[in-house]
């Protein structure tokens, strides 16, 4: 007999099918690992995918493996072919052998010949990809504009719609390393290569995952979307109601409010985490003290090159490229002479890098410069006990860069001095004042000293 459970406790997977998803296929994996749904004598449990016809999923509970398997009828016989492990086979992958396998030749008569109502109602459309290309060259030389916009993008703009489209137009699924008790995020299913009218069915589901990850990303992919559907009816390729605005409030992308994160160090919380640095490897407590004296973000820090750097005299300097500045505007130059903590971090450095390198923080073990940090980053937050399950409270790299910017102002560094500091554009004072000007330990206690003052009698 197969395992029995509680109904109910599978969720989504109670059922014989389901919409997958690279996440959802996890879950349901450990679902049947974990016994909340059951199995057949074999410890095997299989769901239909609800998005794709023919492709079914099996998860054997005793080997812990996922199976892709195409299934159907040939000649009124049902034919059931695997397509992989679902660890090696990505679900793009396995949706598109299924594809092929639903009108391969050599097997004849798998499925029955389409009836007239079903060739009316044939998805058509053109693929996400080819729409989204042709989206943004038409965006970017000014051929198409959306809204009442009259004026060409700048490259800025279209820069950032592309390092956009690249950020949410794959799915994210958090997956265990193996052999370790550490996850990371790996490239699920390719949205763009589903059909314009799937995505737009697919659209609210997509948002919602995406929004639950990263909120204030999610606002910004819903301008793109709404972009390219806005484009796509206007050149014909779409038909209907712009999905990304939907025909009331009840079906439209709903945005997350957004505030700046204000997040900085206290005084103490900075002395715990100088103390964690410190007692970490030469690497990190390098890579995370660089990007806070020099207030830096992260990608600029993690491809630093030695080309870039001056190391002595009253010239020593860093200059940013403009590729890892936000915006990509100009390059950024920081005059060093004056920090001598980042002098000596450097000579240190230097000392530790062999002299073939490029990178100033080269990766740990492979070529290339430093790529993930994030490990570190918590093991240091936990010595320094830091560390809280609240993504809101617990201390991000980025923060250490606010925290700086923070004490300049402070300090009473003019607000433009702060935001060339950056490397931000002379437009973000206001954005800087926003963001940057957190009153910090110091200036608080001596706020509450005035008040403590005693007055002069009249």
């Amino acid at each position: 007999m197969g395992r029995a459970r509680k109904a109910g406790d599978g969720g989504i997977f109670d059922g014989a099918s389901f919409p997958f998803t690279e996440s959802r296929l996890e879950q349901a994996r450990r679902a049947v690992l974990d016994g909340l749904v059951g199995t057949d004598d074999a410890g095997r449990r299989s769901w239909r995918d609800d998005d794709c016809r023919g492709l079914s999923v099996v998860v054997n509970e005793k080997t812990g493996s996922s199976v892709f398997y195409f299934v159907g009828k040939v000649q009124g016989q049902t034919v059931r072919r695997a397509l992989g492990d679902a660890d090696a086979v990505r679900l793009v992958e396995a949706r598109q052998a299924v594809g092929r396998l639903r009108f391969d030749r050599s097997l004849t008569s798998v499925f029955s010949p389409r009836a007239d109502a079903d060739a009316e109602t044939a998805d058509t459309s053109p693929v996400v990809r080819d729409v989204m290309d042709a989206y943004l060259d038409a965006h970017e030389s000014g051929r198409w504009l959306p809204g009442n916009r009259s004026r060409k993008p700048t490259d800025r703009t279209v820069q950032f719609y592309r390092d956009l489209r690249r950020a949410v137009m794959t799915e994210k699924v958090r997956r265990k390393v193996k052999g370790t008790d550490e996850y990371q995020m790996v490239p699920g299913e390719d949205f763009e290569q589903l059909t314009l009218r799937a995505f737009a069915e697919r659209l609210p589901a997509i948002h919602a995952a995406l929004a639950k990850r990263v909120p204030i990303q999610a606002n910004r992919a819903v301008q793109l979307w709404r972009n390219v559907f806005a484009y796509a009816a206007d050149t014909g390729a779409w038909k209907g109601p712009n999905p990304a605005i939907g025909t009331g409030r009840a079906d439209r992308l709903a945005k997350a409010t957004e505030q700046p994160r204000q997040r900085v160090l206290t005084d103490a919380e900075a002395k715990r985490l100088d103390k964690a640095m410190k007692a970490d490897a030469p690497l990190w407590r390098h890579l995370f003290l660089f990007s806070m004296l020099t207030l830096q973000r992260m990608g600029a820090v993690c491809h630093a090159r030695w080309d870039d750097l001056v190391l002595s005299g009253k010239d020593a300097s860093w200059t940013v490229p403009k590729q890892w500045m936000k915006g990509r505007r100009s390059a950024h130059r920081i005059p060093l002479a004056d920090i001598p903590q980042v002098l000596d971090l450097l000579r240190a450095r230097r000392e530790m890098v062999p002299e073939s390198c490029p990178w100033v923080f080269p990766a740990a073990d492979g070529e290339g410069p430093v790529s993930t940090y994030k490990t570190a980053w918590k093991r240091i937050l936990e010595r320094a006990k830091l560390w809280s399950e609240d993504r809101e409270q617990r201390p991000r790299p980025h923060d250490l860069r606010r925290t700086g910017g923070s004490r300049m102002v402070s300090a009473g560094v003019p607000l433009n001095v702060v935001t060339k500091a950056l490397g931000d554009a002379e437009s973000s004072v206001g954005m800087v004042a926003k963001t940057y000007a957190v009153v910090v330990d110091a200036a608080l206690r001596d706020a509450f000293k005035a008040t403590s003052r005693r007055r002069p009698r009249s």
